[in-house]
């Protein structure tokens, strides 16, 4: 075995990465006609709560309503996204999403500020423009649920460079975990999708997403325009759109790949902003 592997992160990584292909299968498969379709995406969920634990450690109970309960708060996401799955959206009882990506947030930053504070309004802000982002991008016809996770996964692959350049060792780990997890149930969605964008992956894979940042920027406020420029990422359809558009030469290059070199431009200029963040420190002596 290559020394690499032999890192025990490493295994952890590749075991969640086989886990959610494995797990995402399962649950598709059991009665696929009426429910595996819809729940299928709660494998992202599962298997970033068991990875949170193994980096984190079992939560307290009750738990602690700050950054330091992401795990809790994952599991919490997770059982409200597969309860509106397989109870409201399969019967389309449940049509308005904004009320459900609204309430969400309130609750993310309610716990991770353990009450209503200053932060309060702009972490909610910031969870409902990606969420939102990632719910339109779901339900264009152009790009669709496949679309959405790469671009979570793009979004995961960003914050753990961002957490890798700033020395911040623990957050690091969990967004390339959830890198991983988010590229394995990817994987299931090819060569033909049979998976949905639901709740379930929206607020426990997006959600989690989110709550690393907020932890990355309590640590080191600095990276917060690093952040912001992520989420430019949640945003590439619209760039996609102008470029097929108004640029004739590209129109024969498939969306996905389009799409995928238009997220590289805010991935890199948040590390970049990230380096001048470390190099250049504002109010430290």
């Amino acid at each position: 075995m290559p020394l690499l592997l032999d890192t025990l992160i490493i295994q952890a990584l590749a075991l969640s990465f086989i886990a959610t292909i494995i797990l995402t299968g399962f649950l598709y498969l059991i009665d696929r006609k009426k429910s595996g379709f819809f729940m299928a995406n709660a494998s992202v969920g599962i298997s970033f709560s068991w990875f949170c634990a193994f980096i984190l450690g079992t939560p307290d109970f009750p738990p602690e309503f700050n950054s330091s309960g992401i795990l809790s708060a994952t599991v919490c996401l997770l059982a409200i996204g597969a309860i509106l799955d397989f109870n409201f959206v399969k019967e389309r009882k449940f049509p308005v999403p904004i009320l459900v990506i609204f309430i969400s947030g309130i609750g993310i930053a309610c716990w991770f500020r353990g009450g209503i504070d200053f932060w309060f309004l702009p972490i909610l802000l910031g969870w409902c423009v990606i969420a939102g982002g990632l719910q339109r991008v779901a339900t264009n016809k152009e790009f669709g649920a496949s679309i959405s996770i790469f671009l979570l996964i793009i979004a995961s692959a960003g914050s753990g460079a961002i957490a890798w350049i700033s020395g911040i060792a623990v957050d690091r780990d969990l967004s390339f975990g959830l890198f991983a997890i988010l590229t394995g149930f990817y994987v299931c969605t090819w060569p033909k999708s049979r998976l949905n964008f639901g709740y379930g992956i929206l607020l426990a894979g997006g959600g989690s997403l989110y709550m690393i940042a907020i932890r990355l920027i309590e640590q080191m406020p600095p990276l917060i325009p690093a952040f912001i420029i992520l989420g430019f990422a949640f945003y590439t359809d619209y760039a996609c759109q102008y470029v097929h558009k108004n640029i004739k030469l590209i129109w024969s290059i498939p969306t996905s790949i389009k799409l995928a070199v238009l997220t590289l431009f805010p991935l890199s200029l948040a590390i970049v902003v990230t380096l001048i963040a470390i190099e250049f420190p504002i109010n430290q002596e």
